[in-house]
């Protein structure tokens, strides 16, 4: 199929403002204004969770999880919202929320979504392990920033419900994806008002050559990124060209690519148990 004109219509649709953006889950949209508010309180915030059940248990469940090693089990979700501090809740829940989004009704597109799910996952772990082990920044923001770095994905997927002949094309929906994410997914996170950091990692992660003054969360998720897809056969691979020695990500981390895999060989149980947690 050719690309082009779905391009183009792609960008028509974006223009027209008829592109089909996913968007934040209502509880987290409330999390965010009350987090946002200075006069917030763990209670207020505990009060809005405990509208959701299944939220509420999962939150209390990370809180008791080996990412946390708390000595006290935490049996509320005021205790959890104390004890984690507001700001990492809200990236918490913002990353067990954006489960929601990756659904489809077509189902010649439903390994696609699960497959691009569970390398969100991947990444996102990653992406944890790697702030937490070597650098200053907040591991839950890596967390999250992983997690969403191909949201621009979604819109793609939502076209091809509409084209059952692109449905079934996936050398086209791999290029559309490929051309496109990067831009859709910015806009997204724009659109969600995620702070400036979190927007470029999403925009910047497939830029391999980036350079920027000082470590960021697009270097965390550029380097998670690549270790997400180096087990993958060279045709599932679009980075299968790399030189990892090349990309200034690596440098800004304080390591070569074999020390970064040697890091991630030592957090292997870590990293699964915060896929399953986010799965």
């Amino acid at each position: 199929m050719d690309v082009d004109p779905l391009i183009a219509e792609i960008l028509g649709d974006l223009k027209a403002n008829r592109l089909q953006l996913p968007t934040l889950p209502q509880v987290a949209v409330k999390i965010n204004d009350i987090i946002d508010n200075p006069n917030a309180t763990a209670k207020r915030v505990a009060k809005v969770l405990g509208t959701d059940a299944a939220l509420s248990a999962r939150l209390i469940q990370t809180a008791n999880s080996p990412m946390f090693r708390t000595s006290t089990p935490v049996e509320n979700v005021q205790t959890a919202v104390t004890r984690m501090g507001m700001m990492m809740v809200r990236n918490l829940v913002t990353s067990f929320l954006v489960r929601q989004l990756f659904h489809t009704r077509y189902p010649a597109l439903r390994q696609r979504i699960t497959d691009l799910w569970n390398h969100n996952i991947q990444v996102a772990a990653i992406s944890y392990v790697l702030a937490l082990r070597l650098t200053d920044l907040k591991p839950d923001e890596a967390m999250l920033a992983g997690l969403i770095h191909d949201i621009g994905k979604l819109p793609i997927i939502a076209k091809a419900e509409d084209h059952p002949a692109l449905a079934g094309d996936a050398a086209t929906i791999d290029d559309l994806s490929k051309r496109l994410h990067p831009a859709l997914g910015k806009l997204i996170a724009q659109a969600w008002n995620f702070a400036p950091e979190f927007v470029t990692a999403v925009a910047e992660h497939d830029n391999l050559q980036r350079r920027s003054p000082q470590l960021d969360l697009a270097d965390i998720v550029t380097v998670a990124n690549l270790h997400s897809y180096a087990g993958r056969g060279k045709a599932r691979n679009p980075h299968r060209d790399a030189d990892w020695s090349d990309v200034p990500a690596f440098r800004k981390l304080g390591l070569d690519p074999q020390g970064s895999i040697e890091v991630l060989k030592a957090a292997h149980d870590e990293i699964r148990e915060i896929q399953r947690l986010l799965s």
